[in-house]
C-alpha cells in the first residue's frame, strides 16, 4: 500500500529518518570520536538507506557537522551578581564545555578541516551554520558578561581569548580539571589586570 501525500504537509517519515541518521552520528562521535562517524557506520547503526541518508547530507562533513551541532549545548549569560560573579559563572559553565569530549572533539576537529574563516568565506551551509552555533555557544555568552567592564568588540575577544585559553590548555596539554579554584585565580588574575 503506498502513501499519499497531502500537498504542503511534510511526510514524517522524512523526520524519523533524519533523527535516526543523527542519533546514530552522534552516539559514534560520542562513543568513538570523528573518525567512527563512517556513512557505513551511521547507517548499520541507524537502520536507515544510504540512498536515504544522502537525501539528509551531501556528505561526511555536513552529516559530521549536524552532529556537532547536536552535541554542543547552549551557553547562557549569567545574570545576576556582581561582574566578577557573573564572569566566574561563566568561566566555570565554559570549563565544563570545554571538559565533555565532544565539544573539545569539536573545536578540534573544527580547527582541522579549516573553518577559521567568516560564514561568507564559502564554506557549505551546514558547516557555517555549526560555525555560528560554536560562536554562539563559546563566545557570545562574553558579550554580556565583559561588555559591562569595558565595551568593545576587540576588547571582548582579547578577554574570552585570555579566559578560555588557559581551560582549553588545561584539556588539551596538562589534562588538568579546569576547577572552581583554578577558574576563579583565572578571573581574579584577569580582573586585577584590566
Amino acid at each position: 500500500m503506498t502513501t499519499q501525500q497531502v500537498p504542503g504537509r511534510r511526510d514524517p517519515r522524512l523526520d524519523r529518518s533524519r533523527s535516526a541518521i543523527l542519533s546514530a552520528a552522534v552516539a559514534l562521535l560520542a562513543e568513538g570520536g570523528v573518525r567512527q562517524v563512517t556513512i557505513e557506520a551511521v547507517t548499520a547503526r541507524s537502520g536507515v538507506a544510504r540512498s536515504t541518508l544522502y537525501r539528509h547530507f551531501a556528505n561526511s562533513t555536513e552529516l559530521l557537522a549536524a552532529a556537532f551541532q547536536e552535541l554542543i549545548p547552549p551557553l547562557s549569560p549569567p545574570e545576576g551578581g556582581t561582574p566578577r560573579d557573573r564572569l566566574l559563572r561563566l568561566v566555570l559553565a565554559q570549563a565544563g564545555q570545554i571538559e565533555r569530549a565532544p565539544s573539545l572533539a569539536a573545536l578540534v576537529w573544527m580547527a582541522a578541516v579549516g573553518l577559521s574563516g567568516s560564514p561568507d568565506d564559502g564554506e557549505p551551509g551546514r558547516l557555517a551554520a555549526l560555525r555560528e552555533h560554536v560562536v554562539d555557544t563559546y563566545r557570545r555568552p562574553f558579550d554580556a558578561v565583559l561588555a559591562d567592564l569595558r565595551p568593545g568588540e576587540d576588547y571582548i575577544d582579547f578577554a574570552a581569548a585570555r579566559l578560555v585559553g588557559p581551560l582549553l590548555f588545561n584539556a588539551l596539554i596538562t589534562r588538568r580539571t579546569s576547577d572552581e579554584e583554578f577558574c576563579a585565580r583565572l578571573v581574579d588574575d584577569f580582573l586585577a589586570s584590566r
